[in-house]
């Protein structure tokens, strides 16, 4: 079934990239694959699926209840699922990738130094993160490899990895934007997931046009398709 879905994915392989990396770093597993469709499940909720067809999507269906979240490749088939599963929320997201194998240049900012954060700096991060997350949530990103900036001791910014393996929970303090701490921060989580030899990868809401031209300055490359997750919460 694996090579199945590596065939159907690599069709449009930049489309499909949050897929084949969910497979390559060993985070979830095949559960449905055919020449017109592929299910896999990251982690223990998430449920990443793309369908060329109706007949396909409407099968991965039938395998599995009601999914906590879905990322569905194909957005014509977003409102079936929406009647479907009657979810509340959806957020469309383009995909974006950095396929090159070369080191970025982390721009280090004057004054500013990178480290590794520690749990200790954990409800640090669930204060300052501008987007709800729960102190579990964020210990477990922690524990994954979260990077902080600091100026005189004091955290700038930081940056980590969504359990899907994306890119993500960036944020830099008001008193210290505009010197150009996202890049180095993003730049540096970039260079650390090439050196483990994966692709980094982020999803990107299409309406945060600060992040797109973020991601356009770093080098990643955008899928023409867009992403859409489903959720309750």
């Amino acid at each position: 079934m694996n090579d199945l879905a590596y065939e159907y994915l690599n069709r449009d392989r930049l489309t499909h990239i949050d897929m084949l990396e969910t497979l390559r770093r060993g985070m979830g597993r095949v559960l449905y694959a055919d020449d017109g469709g592929v299910a896999i499940l990251n982690g223990e909720y998430t449920y990443m699926i793309s369908a060329e067809d109706e007949q396909s999507l409407k099968k991965i269906c039938a395998m599995i209840n009601r999914p906590e979240l879905i990322a569905m490749h194909q957005l014509r088939f977003v409102p079936f699922l929406q009647e479907l599963y009657s979810y509340k929320y959806k957020m469309e997201c383009f995909q974006c990738a950095y396929l090159s194998d070369e080191k970025l240049d982390e721009k280090l900012p004057q004054g500013i130094e990178l480290r590794m954060l520690t749990m200790s700096e954990r409800d640090f991060v669930v204060e300052h993160y501008d987007h709800p997350a729960d102190a579990p949530y964020i210990a477990e990103r922690i524990e994954a490899g979260m990077i902080g900036a600091y100026c005189g001791g004091e955290c700038a910014g930081f940056i980590g990895t969504h359990s899907e393996g994306t890119m993500g929970i960036l944020e830099v303090l008001p008193k210290f934007r505009r010197r150009g701490i996202a890049y180095t921060l993003e730049a540096a989580m970039i260079n650390r997931i090439v050196s483990k030899g994966f692709v980094p990868l982020a999803h990107i809401v299409t309406t945060n046009k600060a992040s797109m031209e973020l991601q356009e300055k770093l080098g990643l490359s955008f899928s023409d398709k867009i992403i859409t997750w489903l959720y309750d919460e």
